[in-house]
């Protein structure tokens, strides 16, 4: 699938996009069906790959907005869908041939208590230190709406810097960021999406969602691609990184460091490009400093 001209000026000038995926039905039901299954049975919990973006996450609580990080890991299967093809295929028509499938992640929001998707932008959550050339597809499993957390953009937002964020109600424990200032979410725009529609965003448009008040589970499931990151061109801090203080990394540091981290590694094998020597650089960097920064935990 390739995106027209109009509509890769559209994306490149607001900052996301929304169009039809064209899956079939039955895809899109069995993608629904493998993504909630992972969430009843609370699959990856212990190892910080399922947490609540917006509780505290220690299980004592109903979950308000459960995701779980890179269910390719759980569910192998997830890769060889549709709309992995269709997702790298515009992913390479954006950002280039080399571009590289970076993560997934199954986003849900539990009817009646799924609470409100803090404004942010993707790109708050990363390492300060490089530049980043990032796509977002966010799929949506049953028809999307106001009423049950359809996402919502600021057009233009990209073209900015990233914006100062902070926690939810000022608790560092809360995996979510929140942005404060610098944009108007009075000039969002709403987009609903049917079973099977997609947006695209950039990782650095700011971007949000509201509460889930229908009588039935949200479920979204999300593929990212990028470039191999550059080192910044410009000094810049993002402060809120350091204060973080997560159980969800908590587990995730746990898990590792009783050898989780030779799973972990074992399942990104597939991101490495070996005919790329710049990816694969990057890669094995990105594995020497995990290993690292585990060893400095001990």
């Amino acid at each position: 699938m390739r995106l027209s001209p109009e509509m890769v000026a559209r994306y490149r000038e607001q900052g996301f996009l929304t169009f039809d995926t064209g899956l079939p039905q039955a895809e899109i039901a069995a993608l629904r069906d493998t993504l909630l299954s992972l969430h009843r049975r609370n699959v990856g919990f212990e190892e910080g790959a399922l947490f609540d973006a917006l509780g505290v996450d220690d299980g004592t609580a109903p979950a308000r907005f459960p995701q779980i990080l890179h269910p390719r890991s759980f569910a192998p299967e997830l890769t060889g869908v549709g709309f992995f093809q269709i997702a790298r295929s515009i992913a390479e028509q954006l950002l280039g041939s080399d571009v590289r499938f970076k993560a997934d992640i199954s986003l849900m929001k539990p009817a009646v208590i799924g609470e409100a998707t803090p404004w942010h932008q993707d790109e708050a959550f990363q390492d300060p230190s490089f530049d980043y050339d990032e796509i977002s597809f966010w799929l949506a499993l049953q028809p999307t709406d106001e009423a049950n957390s359809c996402m919502a953009y600021v057009p233009g937002s990209h073209k900015g810097p990233v914006l100062p964020h902070d926690f939810p109600g000022g608790d560092a424990r809360i995996h979510a960021l929140e942005c404060v200032s610098g944009f108007d979410p009075k000039q969002a725009v709403s987009c609903p999406l049917p079973a099977g529609g997609c947006v695209i965003h950039n990782g650095r448009t700011v971007h949000g969602a509201g509460p889930n008040v229908s009588d039935r589970e949200r479920l979204a499931y999300v593929m990212i691609f990028d470039r191999v990151p550059t080192p910044a061109r410009t000094p810049r801090e993002f402060p809120w990184r350091a204060k973080h203080r997560t159980a969800r990394a908590a587990r995730e540091r746990e898990w590792r460091r009783h050898g989780g981290l030779l799973v972990h590694l074992w399942r990104q094998r597939s991101r490495v490009r070996m005919t790329n020597l710049r990816t694969l650089v990057f890669d094995l960097r990105r594995a020497a400093r995990a290993v690292r920064r585990l060893c400095l935990t001990e």
